[in-house]
């Protein structure tokens, strides 16, 4: 098998005066991925979400258009499992005792051995509530899924969620209000109480106009793969990868296609990658329906060249860069009402004005459109907040600058970190000017 090749930048962005990046390389290589050939784990039917056990001797699959299904619609989704003994996986089974007239599928492994976290509710036979439930397997039956404390309206019948292996982080693909095209990507994060906080835009760094869906978030927290089909790519859905950048979660490297090894011109997704080297996906490539494929996988760091580091910085002359600072105009502040994103364009259009008149004249200024709350609310939600402030505000202004200046906006939210006993001072968008670092 033949290994393809990625590579996948990791920016840290800091802010001072001006922007500086520090890089880490990663190349990610990818074996083609392999059909599971029948009588193994695909057969005529439609096979989706493979999930390895943690011995990876049983692999969690989701399997519709099967006559043995529960359910009388033909497109339901019912949970199966294959056991692997000698190399070779056995024909799967349908897990009955999981299985409901609703679409039913695993979102991943719990921390305890054969314990599975499964979409939905299972409150009864009529009534489906989205969410999602926990279940264990104990003298060879599996109990009743019991809904775990976690709730959202996707305000749409199109949803999809991954639990980490550590059962603290849901990631999310939904339609909601705050979506730029289609299902996009959410997450929600368990605090110190053990409640599930609200879901968390993650930004339009990894969100298209689009669709994101069937997330996989890898066991360091911060390596996030889905299938998009908004990003380009080969066809009806690829898989791609972004880093995770800060602790807002709402900062993200720009998605990377993982490569034809891995993705077809057709639907790509249900990507998943493990610790022994493997990974499974699921795709349309070679029949109607979706079929399981697996494939090996290495991440390798790729070493800076010293000679680079090494090389001359070109320094600015200090009177030249001084003159430029004072001539940097004063930072606007833009007000908001309690709890609203929205903001008075026509009261604010002449700020907006010089700030892009500003930014045409100077090539070496940008701007930093730093987000801001009150202190009254939950502490995600004001981040959150405070990033729909400052997005708004930067999307209002590259509205009205060249494309080739977009970049030179940069979105920053603060939350409630720069909160005061003045709320209504603390409710504010503020629009930074800086140099730009050469």
């Amino acid at each position: 098998m033949s290994m393809k090749s990625i590579n996948f930048t990791l920016l840290l962005v800091f802010i001072a005066t001006g922007f500086s990046m520090a890089q880490k390389n990663y190349k990610y290589e990818f074996t083609t991925a392999e059909f599971l050939k029948e009588p193994d784990i695909n057969d005529k039917s439609e096979e989706i979400s493979p999930f390895y056990n943690k011995t990876y001797d049983t692999m969690y699959f989701v399997r519709s258009h099967h006559y043995e299904n529960v359910g009388s619609n033909n497109d339901n989704f019912d949970i199966w499992y294959a056991s692997k003994q000698g190399g070779v996986w056995s024909k799967g089974t349908n897990i009955k005792e999981l299985n409901n007239s609703h679409n039913n599928s695993v979102v991943g492994l719990g921390n305890v051995t054969n314990s599975l976290f499964v979409i939905n509710s299972y409150t009864s036979a009529v009534i489906r509530d989205q969410g999602i439930s926990y279940t264990s397997l104990k003298e060879k039956k599996w109990s009743k899924p019991i809904p775990i404390d976690f709730s959202v309206d996707t305000h749409h019948k199109v949803y999809s969620f991954f639990i980490n292996h550590s059962e603290d982080i849901i990631m999310i693909t939904m339609y909601n209000n705050l979506s730029e095209g289609h299902e996009d990507l959410f997450v929600s994060l368990k605090s110190e109480d053990g409640r599930w906080r609200d879901p968390i835009y993650l930004g339009h760094d990894i969100n298209s106009e689009g669709y994101e869906t069937s997330p996989f978030l890898a066991d360091d927290r911060k390596t996030l793969f889905f299938t998009s089909n908004g990003f380009g790519g080969y066809g009806d859905g690829d898989i791609f990868v972004s880093n995770r950048l800060d602790d807002t979660w709402i900062h993200w490297s720009e998605p990377v296609n993982l490569g034809k090894n891995v993705n077809s011109e057709k639907f790509d997704g249900y990507f998943s990658l493990y610790k022994n080297g493997e990974y499974l996906l699921s795709s349309n490539r070679h029949s109607k329906y979706a079929d399981v494929f697996t494939g090996k996988w290495e991440l390798i760091e790729v070493k800076e060249d010293k000679k680079k580091e090494e090389a001359p910085v070109v320094v600015k002359e200090v009177i030249k860069e001084t003159s430029l600072m004072e001539k940097l105009p004063k930072n606007v502040k833009i007000k908001f009402d309690f709890n609203s994103f929205a903001f008075d364009k026509a009261r604010y259009k002449a700020d907006i004005d010089n700030a892009v008149s500003f930014l045409n004249t100077h090539p070496n200024v940008g701007i930093v459109v730093e987000g801001n709350t009150d202190k009254r609310g939950d502490e995600i939600y004001n981040l959150v907040l405070s990033h729909k402030r400052a997005t708004g505000v930067a999307n209002y202004l590259k509205d009205q600058l060249p494309s080739k200046d977009v970049e030179k906006v940069l979105v920053m939210p603060n939350g409630e970190a720069n909160a005061t006993s003045d709320e209504e001072q603390s409710r504010v968008v503020v629009i930074k000017y800086v140099l730009l670092g050469e």
